[in-house]
């Protein structure tokens, strides 16, 4: 082959063996050119030759127990053997500019921008019915005739422009107004009552506003008073369910270790009686509580404050059986506070020391609910 006969390359070599010198002769013994020899250690040399004599030296060097090693390839071979190899990318590569080009001469996409009467629908098939549809050759369009004719078919048309953006056949339509109607029917809106994660959607009426796996804002549309396919739309009442997940956090702090104060079921009290906001006394108790709950009840005249006498006792509870039973209480509190159709799904708990020997239990709860609101 024409690589093989070329000699515009060279090669630079490694070459280690006993006597490195005795290869070299026996190299230039064989008419190998040689040239840039560098001695790198006792049994190293280093060796520049041309890239079609690489062969014949490897198999001299090996016969006499030398071993070889590539260092470096220069010259036009190497560039040309390497453009041989990558000769396919190119060519793929020339195919594919090709084929964008000759892609980018037709019309593929036909975006319709229309306004509240007209459906996109209904200009497409329009376009249809005069020869104007996705692959259609750039060169047989005429944009003004294209409009001349859409403004005959549809008198409900205005004002139309038509412009070629790349690929794409853009259309904008402004519409004619009609006189507003004397009357129109309001229809309720379907909206979230409170975040969440939607799951399932169920509609009586209406087309939905969202999927499964939708993230739902308070006050967001559900539902839609829009009932049809594209075109062939119609205004109704929308109603249905959206059963989504609700998350809701709820804590409770709790004294697991150390002293905790309770009442001792000992009481005194003060009674007084109140004008224009001077107290007069009636009874002054002597307060040797060291610890105490203070109560004032006001009854008009004749008042109290009444003093519980409070003392310290050892508390020494069981770490996870009080988070357990803190967990229950604030499920039992969640509970009493949703409707009978939601369902406590989850829940994830985090312990947090306090002082004292005190543990804030935090409560996270994945409730499943209906979600959706009726509003008019």
């Amino acid at each position: 082959m024409i690589f093989n006969k070329l000699s515009l390359g060279q090669i630079t070599i490694e070459v280690s063996a006993l006597m490195p010198e005795k290869i070299l002769n026996i190299l230039w013994n064989n008419e190998i050119y040689t040239c840039n020899i560098i001695k790198i250690d006792l049994m190293t040399i280093r060796v520049s030759i041309y890239f079609k004599d690489y062969k014949e030296a490897e198999m001299l060097i090996k016969k006499y127990k030398g071993k070889v090693r590539i260092v470096k390839k220069s010259g036009i071979i190497v560039l040309l053997m390497k453009m041989k190899r990558k000769v396919s990318l190119v060519i793929g590569a020339v195919i594919f500019f090709i084929v964008i080009y000759i892609l980018s001469n037709y019309i593929w996409a036909i975006d319709i921008q229309t306004q509240r009467n007209l459906s996109p629908f209904e200009i497409r098939q329009q376009l249809s019915s005069i020869g104007i549809k996705p692959g259609l050759n750039k060169s047989q369009i005429d944009v003004y005739a294209i409009e001349k004719k859409m403004e005959d078919l549809n008198n409900q048309i205005m004002w139309i422009r038509i412009r070629v953006e790349g690929s794409t056949l853009k259309l904008v339509i402004k519409e004619k107004v009609n006189p507003p109607a004397t009357e129109k029917k309001l229809f309720n809106q379907v909206v979230a009552k409170m975040d969440g994660e939607v799951k399932r959607v169920y509609t009586s009426s209406g087309n939905p506003a969202v999927v499964p796996g939708d993230i739902v804002k308070t006050g967001d549309d559900l539902i839609l008073p829009i009932q049809g396919r594209e075109g062939f739309e119609q205004e109704v009442k929308p109603k249905g369910t959206v059963i989504a997940n609700t998350f809701y956090e709820k804590f409770m702090e709790v004294q697991i270790s150390g002293e905790k104060l309770e009442r001792t079921g000992e009481k005194n009290n003060d009674i007084y009686l109140s004008f224009y906001g001077k107290k007069f006394y009636l009874k002054k108790a002597i307060n040797q509580f060291q610890y105490y709950d203070k109560i004032e009840e006001k009854d008009g005249v004749i008042n109290k404050i009444i003093y519980f006498k409070k003392k310290g006792k050892t508390v020494n509870l069981d770490r996870e059986n009080t988070i357990k039973e803190a967990t229950q209480k604030l499920q039992e509190s969640l509970r009493k506070t949703l409707s009978n159709d939601a369902k406590i799904m989850d829940s994830k708990t985090t312990v947090e020391n306090i002082k004292d020997g005190k543990i804030l239990v935090k409560v996270i709860f994945t409730v499943e609910q209906d979600i959706a609101r009726n509003i008019s």
